[in-house]
């Protein structure tokens, strides 16, 4: 036998071998993630839940819901967030509430996009400032550095309310998403921040990347946070402008499925859309879906939403009954997703 051809084989092996341990590799894609749906929205005791249903009447029903603090979501192993920040580039928009509590009033009177269900009447928050989300985040992540990738949505809210009681809040700017984008990378770092620019690499568009594999290792993810842009399509639609495919912005975005800078998809409700689901998740999009919504699932005891969810095979799953959280209701309702439990174990 010539003394090449056992070269060659063993070459090949290598290649073959090298070849399987890459397939064996897990990528982002292909993880699991529990999250909380208005994660700033605190828990509701039973004078705050009063002073609710004075103030929004009908309305209150279906946001009779809330959250232990940012880090105590992250300890119950929920590795999915979402924040809503309204802009408020000069500050001060949202500082009325705030008149008797001085320290509060100055940071509100301040610039930078502040977080709240609703101005007036629906303002109660965990963090007063997107910013401030943001760091409460970064320092459960720093002191927890081989945490599962954390995955959060930036709800963006400028629609008008119509209402007299409730002033329209302005729209989103250049400025502003130059802000966000500045806000994220002071908070968490560069390093620690999966962009679009590390998925689409070399490759033409962001799309490409996202269904050509590249997506970072789940192992190479650690530590790191990913963030999505869940906002109007004028939004989405301003955040792309001279930014192809993300092109240095920070987080990604909600984009239709031909489009450069497709990536995430947010489908509220499963149950109608398991079969498109499943085709996007196959192609290597990411896809955030909830399990209730509005107290309703809780209300009646109903895990049809949830099983659908997990039979849709969506990676991100969102609810506001996750275990260990609140129930101020007493309903004993519970959004489990079966693989949740080993999930956590391996966090």
């Amino acid at each position: 036998m010539s003394p090449v051809r056992p070269l060659l084989l063993a070459a090949a092996l290598s290649a073959l071998a090298l070849s399987a341990v890459a397939a064996e590799t897990p990528k982002l894609n292909t993880l699991r993630w529990l999250g909380s749906h208005n994660s700033y929205r605190p828990e509701l005791d039973p004078a705050a839940l009063a002073h609710q249903r004075q103030v929004m009447g009908e309305h209150s029903r279906g946001v009779e819901y809330g959250h232990p603090p940012i880090q105590a979501q992250l300890n119950l192993g929920l590795r999915q967030l979402e924040f809503d920040p309204y802009a408020d580039t000069a500050g001060g928009l949202y500082a009325g509430p705030y008149a008797n509590d001085p320290a509060k009033a100055a940071i509100m009177k301040g610039p930078g996009a502040k977080v709240l269900h609703a101005p007036v009447v629906d303002n109660r928050t965990h963090c007063l400032r997107l910013i401030d989300c943001f760091t409460e985040v970064a320092t459960w992540s720093k002191a927890h550095p081989g945490h599962q990738a954390l995955v959060i949505f930036v709800n963006t809210k400028e629609e008008p309310f119509n209402t007299p009681a409730i002033p329209n809040p302005p729209l989103w700017t250049e400025a502003d998403f130059a802000g966000l984008d500045a806000d994220a990378l002071k908070t968490f770092g560069r390093d620690r921040i999966i962009t679009p620019d590390d998925v689409r690499g070399a490759r033409a568009t962001l799309r490409d990347g996202v269904t050509g594999g590249g997506w970072p290792t789940a192992e190479a993810a650690r530590g790191k946070v990913l963030m999505v842009l869940d906002a109007n399509p004028r939004i989405e639609a301003a955040y792309r402008a001279g930014h192809p495919s993300l092109k240095g912005r920070v987080l990604f975005g909600l984009y239709a499925e031909n489009e450069p800078e497709a990536a995430v998809f947010n489908i509220q409700d499963p149950r109608p859309e398991e079969a498109r689901i499943k085709a996007l998740v196959a192609q290597g999009f990411l896809v955030r879906t909830r399990s209730d919504a509005d107290t309703t699932e809780a209300r009646n005891h109903d895990l049809a939403r949830l099983r659908s969810a997990e039979r849709s095979g969506a990676q991100i799953i969102s609810s506001d009954y996750y275990p260990g959280a609140p129930d101020p209701l007493g309903l004993k309702f519970e959004a489990k997703p079966v693989w949740f439990g080993e999930q956590k174990a391996a966090q």
